[in-house]
Protein backbone atom coordinates (compact mmCIF):
# COMPACT_ATOMS: atom_id res chain seq x y z
CA UNK A 1 0.00 0.00 0.00
CA UNK A 2 1.32 3.44 -0.92
CA UNK A 3 2.20 5.56 2.10
CA UNK A 4 -0.02 8.62 2.60
CA UNK A 5 2.12 11.71 1.98
CA UNK A 6 0.20 13.56 4.69
CA UNK A 7 0.86 11.01 7.44
CA UNK A 8 3.39 13.29 9.10
CA UNK A 9 5.70 12.42 12.04
CA UNK A 10 4.00 13.35 15.29
CA UNK A 11 0.68 13.91 13.49
CA UNK A 12 -0.40 10.39 12.60
CA UNK A 13 -3.57 9.95 10.58
CA UNK A 14 -4.25 6.77 12.52
CA UNK A 15 -4.18 8.64 15.83
CA UNK A 16 -5.80 11.91 14.86
CA UNK A 17 -7.85 13.50 17.70
CA UNK A 18 -9.17 16.24 15.41
CA UNK A 19 -11.23 14.02 13.09
CA UNK A 20 -12.16 15.49 9.72
CA UNK A 21 -10.70 18.80 10.87
CA UNK A 22 -7.23 17.37 10.28
CA UNK A 23 -7.69 14.31 8.10
CA UNK A 24 -5.99 13.80 4.74
CA UNK A 25 -8.41 16.11 2.94
CA UNK A 26 -8.06 18.83 5.58
CA UNK A 27 -4.27 18.68 5.37
CA UNK A 28 -4.41 19.05 1.61
CA UNK A 29 -6.81 22.01 1.95
CA UNK A 30 -4.31 23.64 4.29
CA UNK A 31 -1.51 23.21 1.76
CA UNK A 32 -3.64 24.45 -1.13
CA UNK A 33 -4.75 27.48 0.86
CA UNK A 34 -1.16 28.43 1.68
CA UNK A 35 -0.26 28.42 -2.00
CA UNK A 36 -2.59 31.39 -2.51
CA UNK A 37 0.11 33.51 -0.88
CA UNK A 38 2.79 32.48 -3.36
CA UNK A 39 1.15 34.51 -6.12
CA UNK A 40 1.96 37.62 -4.12
CA UNK A 41 5.44 36.47 -3.18
CA UNK A 42 6.02 36.12 -6.93
CA UNK A 43 4.60 39.59 -7.55
CA UNK A 44 7.23 41.09 -5.24
CA UNK A 45 10.06 38.70 -6.13
CA UNK A 46 12.45 41.52 -7.03
CA UNK A 47 12.03 43.09 -3.57
CA UNK A 48 12.36 40.01 -1.35
CA UNK A 49 15.92 40.78 -0.35
CA UNK A 50 18.54 38.33 0.81
CA UNK A 51 17.13 36.94 4.09
CA UNK A 52 13.69 35.33 4.08
CA UNK A 53 11.88 34.01 7.15
CA UNK A 54 8.93 31.65 6.95
CA UNK A 55 6.98 31.35 10.19
CA UNK A 56 5.28 28.01 10.88
CA UNK A 57 6.19 26.24 7.63
CA UNK A 58 5.09 22.85 9.03
CA UNK A 59 5.90 19.93 6.69
CA UNK A 60 5.29 21.87 3.46
CA UNK A 61 7.23 25.15 3.48
CA UNK A 62 6.38 27.69 0.82
CA UNK A 63 9.91 29.07 0.70
CA UNK A 64 12.58 26.48 -0.17
CA UNK A 65 16.14 26.58 -1.46
CA UNK A 66 14.96 24.91 -4.66
CA UNK A 67 12.63 27.82 -5.43
CA UNK A 68 14.90 30.53 -4.00
CA UNK A 69 18.44 29.30 -4.49
CA UNK A 70 20.00 32.75 -4.08
CA UNK A 71 18.42 33.47 -0.68
CA UNK A 72 19.19 32.71 2.96
CA UNK A 73 16.07 30.89 4.14
CA UNK A 74 15.15 30.74 7.82
CA UNK A 75 12.25 28.89 9.45
CA UNK A 76 10.65 29.51 12.84
CA UNK A 77 8.72 26.42 13.86
CA UNK A 78 7.37 25.18 17.20
CA UNK A 79 7.06 21.45 16.43
CA UNK A 80 10.17 19.35 17.07
CA UNK A 81 9.12 16.71 14.55
CA UNK A 82 8.84 19.41 11.90
CA UNK A 83 12.23 20.87 12.80
CA UNK A 84 13.85 17.45 12.32
CA UNK A 85 12.06 16.97 9.00
CA UNK A 86 13.05 20.43 7.72
CA UNK A 87 16.71 19.81 8.54
CA UNK A 88 16.57 16.53 6.66
CA UNK A 89 14.55 17.65 3.63
CA UNK A 90 15.99 21.16 3.28
CA UNK A 91 19.60 21.03 4.54
CA UNK A 92 20.50 24.37 2.92
CA UNK A 93 18.00 26.22 5.14
CA UNK A 94 18.11 27.33 8.79
CA UNK A 95 15.25 25.89 10.89
CA UNK A 96 15.02 27.43 14.36
CA UNK A 97 12.77 26.25 17.18
CA UNK A 98 10.29 28.97 18.13
CA UNK A 99 7.64 28.60 20.82
CA UNK A 100 5.03 30.67 19.05
CA UNK A 101 2.80 30.59 22.12
CA UNK A 102 5.47 32.13 24.37
CA UNK A 103 7.07 34.84 22.30
CA UNK A 104 8.44 36.83 25.25
CA UNK A 105 10.84 36.63 28.19
CA UNK A 106 13.27 33.72 28.28
CA UNK A 107 11.60 32.05 25.30
CA UNK A 108 12.13 35.16 23.17
CA UNK A 109 15.75 35.44 24.29
CA UNK A 110 16.40 31.84 23.25
CA UNK A 111 14.73 32.45 19.90
CA UNK A 112 16.88 35.51 19.22
CA UNK A 113 20.06 33.71 20.27
CA UNK A 114 19.37 30.68 18.05
CA UNK A 115 18.36 32.91 15.14
CA UNK A 116 21.52 34.98 15.53
CA UNK A 117 23.59 31.78 15.40
CA UNK A 118 21.88 30.95 12.10
CA UNK A 119 22.67 34.42 10.76
CA UNK A 120 26.29 34.00 11.87
CA UNK A 121 26.45 30.87 9.70
CA UNK A 122 25.72 33.13 6.72
CA UNK A 123 28.48 35.53 7.83
CA UNK A 124 26.04 38.12 9.16
CA UNK A 125 26.44 39.70 12.59
CA UNK A 126 22.85 40.76 13.24
CA UNK A 127 19.32 39.53 12.63
CA UNK A 128 17.70 41.41 9.77
CA UNK A 129 14.93 39.71 7.81
CA UNK A 130 14.20 41.24 4.41
CA UNK A 131 10.96 39.31 3.90
CA UNK A 132 8.70 37.38 6.27
CA UNK A 133 6.08 34.82 5.21
CA UNK A 134 3.27 33.94 7.65
CA UNK A 135 0.58 31.54 6.44
CA UNK A 136 -2.15 29.93 8.57
CA UNK A 137 -0.47 30.89 11.85
CA UNK A 138 -2.34 33.87 13.31
CA UNK A 139 -5.23 31.82 14.73
CA UNK A 140 -2.82 30.09 17.11
CA UNK A 141 -0.83 33.01 18.54
CA UNK A 142 -0.99 36.45 20.07
CA UNK A 143 -0.59 37.87 16.60
CA UNK A 144 -0.26 41.55 17.53
CA UNK A 145 2.52 40.84 20.02
CA UNK A 146 4.20 38.59 17.47
CA UNK A 147 4.19 41.27 14.75
CA UNK A 148 5.45 43.86 17.22
CA UNK A 149 8.46 41.72 18.12
CA UNK A 150 9.05 40.64 14.55
CA UNK A 151 9.11 44.23 13.30
CA UNK A 152 12.28 44.97 15.28
CA UNK A 153 14.04 42.08 13.53
CA UNK A 154 13.22 43.24 10.02
CA UNK A 155 15.31 45.50 7.79
CA UNK A 156 14.12 48.86 6.49
CA UNK A 157 11.48 48.41 3.76
CA UNK A 158 11.27 44.67 4.54
CA UNK A 159 8.15 42.92 3.28
CA UNK A 160 5.57 41.05 5.37
CA UNK A 161 3.34 38.48 3.62
CA UNK A 162 0.26 37.24 5.48
CA UNK A 163 -2.27 34.55 4.61
CA UNK A 164 -5.02 34.00 7.17
CA UNK A 165 -8.58 32.79 7.49
CA UNK A 166 -10.22 33.78 10.77
CA UNK A 167 -11.23 30.74 12.84
CA UNK A 168 -10.04 28.21 10.27
CA UNK A 169 -7.94 25.29 11.48
CA UNK A 170 -7.70 23.30 14.70
CA UNK A 171 -10.12 24.97 17.10
CA UNK A 172 -8.70 23.23 20.19
CA UNK A 173 -5.40 25.08 19.61
CA UNK A 174 -6.78 28.57 18.93
CA UNK A 175 -5.32 31.51 20.86
CA UNK A 176 -7.56 33.97 22.68
CA UNK A 177 -5.38 36.68 21.12
CA UNK A 178 -6.09 35.61 17.53
CA UNK A 179 -7.63 38.01 14.98
CA UNK A 180 -11.43 38.14 14.93
CA UNK A 181 -12.02 39.66 11.50
CA UNK A 182 -10.27 40.66 8.30
CA UNK A 183 -10.71 44.35 9.11
CA UNK A 184 -9.21 43.90 12.56
CA UNK A 185 -6.22 42.11 11.04
CA UNK A 186 -5.55 44.89 8.55
CA UNK A 187 -5.91 47.59 11.19
CA UNK A 188 -3.59 45.71 13.56
CA UNK A 189 -0.90 45.42 10.89
CA UNK A 190 -1.08 49.19 10.39
CA UNK A 191 -1.10 49.98 14.13
CA UNK A 192 2.03 47.89 14.66
CA UNK A 193 3.71 50.17 12.12
CA UNK A 194 3.59 48.47 8.74
CA UNK A 195 2.38 50.07 5.54
CA UNK A 196 -0.13 47.88 3.70
CA UNK A 197 0.81 47.54 0.04
CA UNK A 198 -1.65 44.88 -1.07
CA UNK A 199 -4.63 43.13 0.44
CA UNK A 200 -7.17 40.83 -1.11
CA UNK A 201 -10.20 39.08 0.33
CA UNK A 202 -10.84 35.71 -1.28
CA UNK A 203 -14.38 34.43 -0.87
CA UNK A 204 -14.66 30.96 0.64
CA UNK A 205 -16.02 28.22 -1.59
CA UNK A 206 -16.44 25.61 1.15
CA UNK A 207 -18.64 26.88 3.99
CA UNK A 208 -18.60 23.50 5.72
CA UNK A 209 -14.89 23.61 6.50
CA UNK A 210 -14.06 27.31 5.94
CA UNK A 211 -16.86 29.63 7.00
CA UNK A 212 -14.87 32.86 6.66
CA UNK A 213 -13.12 34.46 3.71
CA UNK A 214 -9.36 34.39 3.25
CA UNK A 215 -7.14 37.45 3.67
CA UNK A 216 -3.98 37.82 1.62
CA UNK A 217 -1.95 40.84 2.71
CA UNK A 218 1.42 42.34 1.82
CA UNK A 219 2.89 45.08 3.99
CA UNK A 220 6.17 46.98 4.22
CA UNK A 221 8.31 47.86 7.19
CA UNK A 222 8.34 51.64 7.61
Amino acid sequence: MKENKHNWPGWSLNDNPYGEGFDTQARQRMIDGSLELMLYVGKYKDKLGRNILEVGPFFNPLITSKKFSDKNIFYWENDRYVIDNLKKEFPETFPVYCDLNKIEGESLSKLKNETLKAFNETNQKEIKFDSVIISHVFNYIDYVLFMTILKDLMSKDALLFINNVVDYGLEDLYSKQRPRSIQETIESVEKVGFEVLDNKEIETTDKKFQKNNRLILVAKQK
